[in-house]
């Protein structure tokens, strides 16, 4: 495939997972695109996260970022969106919380649309309250933005001179819908890639209070934003 794309990976405290997740995703890349870098976030982790990042950069394909303290996947997010130097950019949350096929099936959809987002297709490997405030938060999205998105918190791929022009205004999970509605919204065409989703054994930094804060003040501006034009 002749696309050439930075894929941006968020890492806090994982030490014991992100060394082989990120071999999987360079294996994939390589069989899949002409060029291709990994932009590799250590978001203030307290392991030794930065260290296994430090020894990943080793690689010519692989750029090392640490973050001050933990500033969040958004923070992380607009800071790789800035530096990417290939014409597409894939926001990729928790590579290891997905199967291997999956990732690969996904990845060779870039390009198809001008957005390219993920869902999981076997929704019942999910914890269940994770499954019910998912459920909840795609229904309120749709309703208040006037979409039929199934998802909004998955894996995301832009043109890179696209996702640019987004105005990002969260550190917070909310960057997820902040930039997905924004380019839906603008008349972005959009297709959603069914994965299947390796089982949850325990909860998500997502819940946090300040990503929960974060996703609603995103909404918040957002909704005027879109259907007011007001510049919030």
């Amino acid at each position: 495939m002749r696309k050439s794309v930075s894929i941006i990976i968020p890492a806090f405290n994982d030490e014991a997972t992100l060394e082989g997740s990120v071999k999987s995703v360079l294996v994939i890349a390589k069989k899949l695109f002409s060029d291709y870098e990994l932009l590799i976030f250590d978001d203030g982790s307290t392991d030794r996260t930065a260290d296994v990042v430090d020894m990943l950069a080793k690689n010519p394909r692989i750029r090392a970022f640490h973050n001050p303290k933990n500033m969040n996947v958004g923070y992380s997010y607009r800071k790789g969106i800035n530096a990417a130097s290939k014409d597409y950019v894939m926001l990729l949350p928790g590579p290891d919380s997905l199967t291997v096929d999956s990732l690969e099936f996904y990845m060779g959809k870039i390009g198809q649309a001008d957005i390219v987002t993920s869902h999981s297709s076997n929704r019942e490997v999910r914890l269940r309250h994770r499954l019910v405030i998912s459920a909840i938060a795609s229904a309120a999205l749709n309703f208040l933005f006037a979409l039929r998105l199934k998802y909004y918190f998955g894996m995301q791929m832009y043109k890179t001179s696209l996702v640019r022009k987004v105005r990002i205004t969260t550190n917070s999970f909310g960057v997820y819908p902040e930039i997905l509605i924004q380019l839906v919204k603008a008349g972005h065409s959009v297709r959603e890639v069914p994965i299947q989703a390796l089982p949850e054994t325990n909860s998500t930094t997502a819940l946090r209070w300040n990503n929960i804060r974060g996703i609603v003040s995103v909404v918040v501006r957002l909704f005027f934003r879109v259907h007011f034009r007001l510049p919030f």
